[in-house]
């Protein structure tokens, strides 16, 4: 069970509105009735609002986390890194933009750059988006409902993309970051802190 967001959609929020979120969670764990709790779309700063209160383990934080992040600079690989130092699974939730605005949102599918990459390696550009991401061990959460992407999805397990295509799909800058007001965290650091 997730928090979807740390602050309501008009983008206020607090840190004692976090933190009394999370108690509630922490209470359905502890009943039983969840097995596992995370939090979705939190930066560090908000990560660490939950921890000074959390008796239960943070389990996963997802959030959007793509090739194209380039242009979310140093914070988004920082709040990565981050989390596994917390010991909280960073996890994407798009890994093919589907929050993405036209027409960025088809760059991770027929994109000139994951196509040509794929290519090599005889594999879609799809594949090779889900790759880059598998690579850096962040889990996956490929949404589809036709059964041949679901297909196409799962295999890519059987191939390494090399040290320079991932440095290319690491500097990758299309698709934009997007769904948030920030782009310069793969969180949503850029809500508006309430005074509660």
């Amino acid at each position: 069970m997730l928090i979807h967001f740390p602050a309501d959609f008009g983008k206020n929020g607090s840190r004692k509105e976090r933190q009394v979120e999370w108690k509630a969670l922490e209470a359905w764990a502890k009943s039983g009735k969840a097995k596992a709790i995370g939090i979705s779309h939190y930066c560090r700063r908000q990560l660490d609002d939950i921890l000074q209160v959390a008796s239960v383990p943070v389990a996963v934080n997802q959030v959007q986390y793509h090739v194209g992040m380039g242009t979310a600079g140093r914070l988004a690989t920082d709040d990565k890194s981050y989390m596994k130092q917390k010991g909280v699974l960073y996890q994407s939730f798009s890994p093919l933009c589907g929050p993405c605005d036209p027409p960025d949102n088809k760059e991770l599918l027929t994109g000139s750059l994951v196509t040509t990459i794929g290519k090599h390696y005889n594999k879609t550009g799809p594949q090779v988006a889900l790759r880059w991401l598998v690579q850096q061990g962040i889990p996956v959460i490929p949404k589809s409902h036709v059964a041949a992407h679901q297909k196409e999805n799962s295999e890519i397990f059987d191939f390494e993309l090399n040290e320079q295509d991932m440095a290319l799909l690491t500097a990758a800058t299309r698709p934009a970051v997007g769904g948030g007001p920030s782009a310069s965290d793969s969180g949503d650091c850029g809500i508006e802190e309430l005074v509660v």
